[in-house]
């Protein structure tokens, strides 16, 4: 059986993210190795309670599990705020309130002349609810694309939901054997306090990545619980990180919380191609920062023959239920800082996952 070691917490919204001044909140790592440097995209909350996509990167040459010492982009101008990939969207924009949830791709893309060459995407979840849960309004999936400039945001979202499932979120992308290939959650919405989460991750492709989109069809249904599928393409097959809908609010009604790990030796879109999901991680086991729930979750392999089996897992955790005047007081009774008053409270962390076990 796979071994997983302790998750370890890399930042959070406990204790802040200084010399960073305009995040309030961080989630959804996407780690991805970039030229010579390893990279993690992530969505951020800001003060100004917005969402918007933002990077950090290790040293070069440093390598993940190894150094967790992920700096996050800032303003050259302003050192202490963190840089967004791209301008907040204007006002009635349909991701106006929130990027969310990305997921960088390598690909190819066809110029104008008819020619296929490489291109650099993030996929990710957009908002356009004043509401991150019980939203009013439909989640829908965009993408942004590297440019000579930097990151350009494809003005329409490439994924809507239907009328059993109006929002669409949660993009997991590969390029494999010439098609964009997505995985990506359908919802109601995203559940608020009391509610019953409700998910199933859907799977589509496209020749392009940006229109032509087979119907959508169903992948893990509603009774599977699962909510979030990252894929990673390997030497030899196919992995699949799976994790239920995130427990927030610390409800009895939510289902066990944790990770799980499926393959296949091919990108299909058939759950039936896909091994039974096995459990990696429990978070009722682990430490107080993931024990409501994991989300967002990415992994990779380095390619070193000697650790062909270890992968590195960056994922988001959802702290255990904290009463906030008690844990604020306890902090200033220490000399510390209380945390930003929130509903729920996000880390970001790490593990790494043996397969060789298996």
């Amino acid at each position: 059986m796979p071994t997983t070691t302790r998750p370890r917490p890399m930042f959070g919204m406990l204790d802040g993210y200084r010399p960073i001044t305009n995040l309030l909140g961080a989630g959804d790592p996407n780690i991805n190795k970039i030229d010579d440097r390893w990279w993690l995209f992530f969505g951020g909350f800001q003060r100004n309670f917005r969402n918007n996509l933002f990077s950090a990167s290790l040293p070069k040459g440093a390598h993940p599990g190894e150094n967790l010492d992920f700096r996050i982009s800032t303003d050259p101008a302003r050192p202490t705020t963190a840089l967004p990939l791209v301008e907040q969207p204007e006002k009635g924009e349909w991701d106006h309130y929130g990027l969310h949830e990305p997921c960088f791709v390598h690909g190819m893309r066809r110029t104008p002349q008819g020619d296929q060459v490489p291109c650099r995407r993030i996929y990710y979840t957009g908002r356009s609810s004043r509401t991150t849960t019980g939203n009013d309004a439909p989640f829908a999936i965009g993408f942004l694309e590297h440019t000579p400039d930097g990151w350009r945001r494809h003005p329409e979202p490439v994924i809507v939901g239907d009328s059993r499932n109006p929002s669409a979120l949660g993009p997991k992308v590969i390029f494999a054997d010439g098609k964009w290939r997505m995985w990506f959650r359908a919802a109601p919405g995203e559940p608020a306090k009391g509610d019953t989460p409700v998910a199933e991750i859907h799977y589509t492709e496209s020749e392009d990545g940006i229109s032509g989109w087979t119907p959508p069809r169903p992948f893990h249904s509603r009774a599977d619980g699962f909510a979030h599928a990252y894929v990673l393409e390997t030497a030899s097959r196919y992995e699949m990180l799976l994790s239920p809908t995130p427990n927030l609010f610390g409800e009895a009604h939510y289902p066990p919380q944790g990770l799980w790990l499926s393959t296949s030796a091919t990108p299909s879109g058939d759950v039936r191609d896909w091994s039974t999901p096995q459990a990696v991680l429990d978070a009722a086991e682990g430490p107080a920062w993931l024990r409501n729930g994991v989300l967002g979750s990415s992994l990779c392999a380095e390619g070193d023959p000697d650790s062909a089996g270890l992968r590195h897992v960056f994922l988001t955790g959802v702290h255990s239920s904290i009463n906030w005047p008690t844990y604020a007081l306890k902090r200033l009774a220490s000399l510390r800082r209380p945390p930003v008053p929130a509903p729920f409270y996000f880390t970001i962390g790490y593990c790494a996952l043996d397969l060789d076990h298996g």
